[in-house]
């Protein structure tokens, strides 16, 4: 587990010294622009975990733990990441997360077992949420421009098994989570396994979304969430008229 913040300059110089080839990287590893060169060319080189964090990216007090081999993270362009931690089990997974994105609290994005995929868009910032894609080929796909608020968690699976007592079969296996763009995230919110939100709507807090909706532009909320209204739309700043 490698942690950029406190304490992480002197783990790396420990690492680095002696090694001239290595040492020259030392001033932008430290700054947190150019960690893939430490992470992947030589902690993780032999696993073939790949990290690709563009030099405009800015990280502070992030936490990759990662036991698995190849896998790939990438952060685009003047994306800001705040006590971001990035935790995977397995191999072959994908964490993806566009430009100009923010998280500026504290956020999990946790990966277990295979090919699985956490895609962020562009412009999208997030408060405090947590980002769990769990068994195999699972993903969570979130669009541009959304806005998640605090205390938010998208899961694409229930952890644990629920077996039919009449079969012994397993009756709850993972679904995929799709959000569309420019949709806003309530605080406390719960998005469970299976669900779509579209494009331009808006999820009310504390609502439990357990299913998918269609269309576009709507007003969702409740416990199970439902449809409040349709032809809304919502914008960052508070308008006064």
């Amino acid at each position: 587990m490698w942690q950029i913040g406190i304490g992480f300059e002197k783990k790396i110089k420990g690492i680095l010294k002696g090694n001239p080839v290595l040492e020259r990287y030392t001033k932008a590893i430290i700054s947190g622009y150019k960690i893939q060169y430490i992470l992947h060319k030589t902690l993780l080189r032999r696993y073939k975990n790949i990290f690709n964090i563009a030099e405009s990216a800015k990280l502070s007090n992030c936490t990759f733990d990662i036991i698995g081999r190849n896998n790939e993270i990438e952060i685009g362009e003047l994306s800001l990441l705040n006590n971001v931690t990035f935790f995977i089990r397995g191999n072959n997974n994908k964490i993806k997360i566009g430009k100009k994105v923010s998280f500026d609290r504290s956020c999990t994005i946790w990966i277990e077992d295979f090919c699985c995929e956490a895609i962020i868009g562009e412009n999208s910032t997030f408060q405090d949420a947590h980002i769990a894609v769990t068994e195999p080929n699972s993903k969570i796909h979130i669009g541009d421009d959304c806005m998640f608020a605090y205390d938010i968690d998208l899961r694409t699976g229930d952890s644990h098994s629920i077996i039919d007592s009449s079969t012994n079969d397993r009756i709850n296996y993972a679904q995929n989570i799709f959000i569309g763009n420019h949709v806003w995230i309530a605080s406390h919110v719960s998005i469970l396994k299976g669900v779509i939100i579209p494009d331009n709507s808006i999820v009310a807090t504390r609502s439990v979304v357990t299913k998918s909706f269609e269309g576009s532009n709507l007003l969702i909320g409740g416990i199970p969430a439902k449809q409040i209204k349709n032809n809304v739309n919502w914008d960052r700043k508070r308008i006064y008229r």
